[in-house]
């Protein structure tokens, strides 16, 4: 499938049933990736919406804000910063966890899943879980193909598990095609994003 504006993404993402996990190709520099990013996660409206995110580069507070701007408050919201000491953000709907080696992967993954399970737990059937993971290319600076990929592989089993989509970003011009190929294979679609904001759905 191929859309013509960003804005279509997600809706088309959601009306197919098989996706859980979509791996979003789209370039570091620019906002392409982060305009596909926030279609992802803002579908459904704020009051039915536990959203969730790992990130490598932004703070909490920059996080909540893009989200903020773009939606509004949701019923819960978490943030994994992974690389940071210490961080808070205003408002009580979210909370924060901090790993600060961003080699740990597994702190990474306990305070994922922590988070994952106490949202599907407090959440009711007219909710939804959406998960953001910014980024694999940051992950992949901290961590082997092979290990990456069994963590991801991980990861996006729990969020099959709860019931939730989950898009994960990736700059494709920073990895080979081995590494693409190989990744690629833990996803139920892929998003490619060119520099003119346009966007294919594949796999």
């Amino acid at each position: 499938m191929a859309g013509q504006a960003e804005g279509e993404t997600a809706q088309a993402l959601m009306e197919r049933s098989d996706v859980s996990n979509v791996l979003l190709l789209a370039p570091s520099l620019g906002g392409q990736g982060t305009d596909v990013c926030l279609d992802l996660l803002t579908e459904t409206p704020p009051e039915r919406t536990n959203v969730l995110s790992v990130t490598f580069t932004d703070t909490p507070q920059e996080w909540v804000d893009r989200w903020t701007a773009r939606t509004g408050t949701p019923v819960r919201g978490g943030i994994v910063a992974v690389g940071q000491v210490d961080a808070s953000v205003d408002g009580e709907s979210w909370a924060v966890k901090t790993v600060e080696n961003p080699s740990d992967l597994t702190g990474i993954g306990i305070e994922l899943s922590e988070l994952l399970s106490g949202m599907a737990k407090a959440g009711d059937e007219d909710e939804h879980i959406v998960f953001c993971f910014d980024g694999v290319t940051s992950l992949l600076q901290y961590a082997d193909l092979q290990r990456a990929f069994r963590f991801l592989h991980v990861v996006t089993g729990r969020v099959k598990t709860v019931g939730g989509i989950g898009h994960y970003h990736l700059d494709p011009e920073a990895h080979d095609t081995q590494t693409l190929a190989t990744l690629k294979g833990l996803f139920d679609a892929v998003i490619e994003v060119e520099d003119d904001g346009t966007w294919t759905i594949t796999q």
